[in-house]
């Protein structure tokens, strides 16, 4: 299959942006991976879940691209990383020589505090909220593994700490643990500071065949991606979202021929605090029950192991629901060039970036997905 390689990134940091349209968002991204690519797009893979219909062919407009074929992608919170997953298909399989991805959202102003699940769905209809959701996985881990509940501040101490070296960052201001509990209860154990912010932004990438790259581009190998959907919950589902994730790195490592030890930094989906303590351990890199000691020991941080989360994730970007997946790799790509600042991890060759979405609360997630990215 034909090698695939990012050759242009974009990206609008994530925020409040209440002056701007979708539209402009999401074209500022595109016309900025154009212009670092220098390349054509045969096709576009556009992510957005909240903007309503039609919306790559709207911001495609914008840019002054009207006529390139699209496909909108909605996968809840994974729809970033699920149109990155498609675009590396329809390249490696010989379909296109140059596509388009863009993660655009706007969500200023789409909701009254946090984001709820589908209205249909009946905990739903009896107040079951996001925050509440991972609030009983986190209830469930401390159980399982005899945690400390407080101790789940930690992994927003450490974004937070590797945010305030991202000059894209929503939050860019190092949090204790004092700030952390004591910041306003959420859904118990989880607190203000341990649940991500709604953002606008957007983020774009011009993906490419090995044979129209050149040495110019600086590529960045997508050497595999995976994709998976969530299960109905019962008594012997796995817990939280670990499943889901487990099942797209497999297929990602398999597809990129590694494994979880190869991996030097990665993007993990970290909506909430116990959200990347349970995502860790599905895609292989921490054990079960073991996720959160490796925060506490210092393995995540940037200087430890393996940094998950060296831009700040969620909980210092913000959480443009689409451009997050599309964001990670931008990031990804930073990292692997060696272009990454004050956050930048030595000798990185091998990132991953993962994403969950929910909106059903009797499936353990709506999809999951992963790609695996490596240096030239």
């Amino acid at each position: 299959m034909t090698r695939v390689a990012v050759v242009g990134t974009g990206l609008v940091p994530f925020g409040k942006h209440e002056d701007r349209t979708l539209e402009e968002l999401g074209s500022a991204a595109v016309e900025q991976a154009l212009a670092e690519s220098g390349l054509t797009p045969g096709a576009v893979f556009s992510a957005n879940v909240l903007g309503g219909g039609g919306a790559g062919q709207r911001i495609l407009a914008r840019a002054g691209m009207p006529g390139v074929p699209v496909v909108n992608v909605e996968n809840a919170c994974a729809s970033g990383t699920t149109a990155v997953h498609l675009a590396r298909l329809a390249i490696a399989a010989g379909q296109c020589d140059v596509v388009l991805v863009v993660g655009a959202e706007k969500m200023t102003g789409k909701f009254q505090g946090g984001i709820t699940l589908d209205r249909t769905d009946r905990p739903t209809q009896l107040g079951l909220t996001m925050p509440a959701i991972y609030a009983l996985n986190a209830q469930r881990y401390a159980h399982d593994h005899g945690v400390d509940l407080d101790d789940f501040a930690e992994v927003s101490i450490k974004n937070r700490a590797a945010g305030a070296r991202n000059p894209h960052a929503m939050f860019r201001k190092p949090v204790t643990r004092a700030d952390v509990l004591g910041s306003r209860p959420v859904a118990d154990p989880l607190t203000l500071l341990q649940c991500c912010a709604n953002a606008d932004g957007a983020a774009a990438l011009v993906l490419a065949a090995s044979h129209v790259v050149s040495p110019g581009h600086n590529p960045v190998w997508l050497l595999g991606s995976g994709l998976a959907s969530g299960s109905p919950m019962g008594p012997g589902t796995e817990f939280g979202t670990s499943l889901p994730s487990r099942l797209a790195a497999d297929q990602a490592y398999a597809t990129a021929g590694i494994t979880a030890d190869d991996v030097d930094v990665a993007e993990v989906h970290d909506a909430f605090t116990i959200g990347e303590i349970t995502s860790i351990e599905g895609l292989g890199l921490a054990s079960r029950g073991k996720g959160l000691r490796a925060v506490l020991d210092g393995e995540l941080s940037l200087g430890g192991r393996i940094p998950v989360n060296a831009s700040g994730g969620l909980l210092s970007k913000g959480h443009p629901v689409a451009a997050t997946g599309v964001g990670q790799i931008v990031e990804l790509t930073a990292q692997l060039r060696g272009e990454a600042g004050e956050r930048q991890v030595p000798g990185a060759r091998v990132g991953l970036a993962h994403t969950v979405g929910g909106g059903v609360a009797t499936l353990d997630a709506i999809a999951s997905g992963v790609v695996i990215a490596a240096a030239d």
